[in-house]
């Protein structure tokens, strides 16, 4: 049999074992059970971890479209959105869309999109694998807190995250832009490019 990727249900699995509990063979109608509270504690995990933004789920300048009322809804699955060094304006979000706080404006003109960096929250199973690992230790160490409130009979220790959480950085490392002080700092960068 060939090794794969994670799945969500191996990686719940993997939380239930933690704990001396018995496997599951599918993630639909578990009801309210240790099964459930795992997979939930897996969900936030992946939320929690996400939200700081990584390689994978990162834009720094993305463009967002008006739609024809010059208004741009937010997709459900942005997870945080910061400033741009390639916008001039102060873009927010604000109910669910992006608000324009130097105009007080909702409405932005249909060749002149916003442009911010974007947190986007992905499901777990088309995260890269280091991601997987990370999260799936993270949220085994905290259900088995939550479940035995023992931190000696932990199945996954400290030291499993730190190696899970070098393996994800390391990764994050060769795909991230190769910085220097010229076009990193903003306000180095607001120097450089003067008119």
């Amino acid at each position: 049999m060939q090794l794969t990727a994670t799945t969500e249900l191996e990686a719940v699995n993997q939380l239930l074992k933690a704990v001396g509990e018995t496997p599951i063979n599918t993630l639909d109608n578990m009801g309210f059970t240790d099964a459930s509270i795992a997979r939930d504690t897996l969900r936030t995990k992946a939320r929690e971890i996400q939200s700081r933004g990584w390689y994978f789920n990162r834009d720094y300048n993305y463009y967002f479209t008006p739609a024809s009322d010059g208004q741009v809804v937010l997709p459900q699955n942005v997870i945080a959105l910061r400033p741009s060094t390639a916008e001039s304006r102060r873009i927010v979000p604000r109910g669910g869309k992006l608000y324009n706080a130097d105009d007080s404006t909702y409405v932005f003109d249909a060749d002149n999109g916003p442009v911010a960096e974007v947190i986007w929250m992905f499901d777990f199973e088309t995260l890269p694998e280091s991601a997987r690992r990370y999260i799936t230790v993270k949220a085994a160490t905290q259900f088995q807190a939550q479940f035995q409130g023992s931190e000696q009979s932990y199945g996954f220790t400290q030291d499993d995250e730190r190696f899970a959480l070098a393996v994800l950085a390391d990764e994050e490392r060769a795909y991230e832009p190769k910085g220097n002080m010229f076009n990193d700092a903003a306000e180095v960068s607001e120097v450089w490019t003067r008119s």
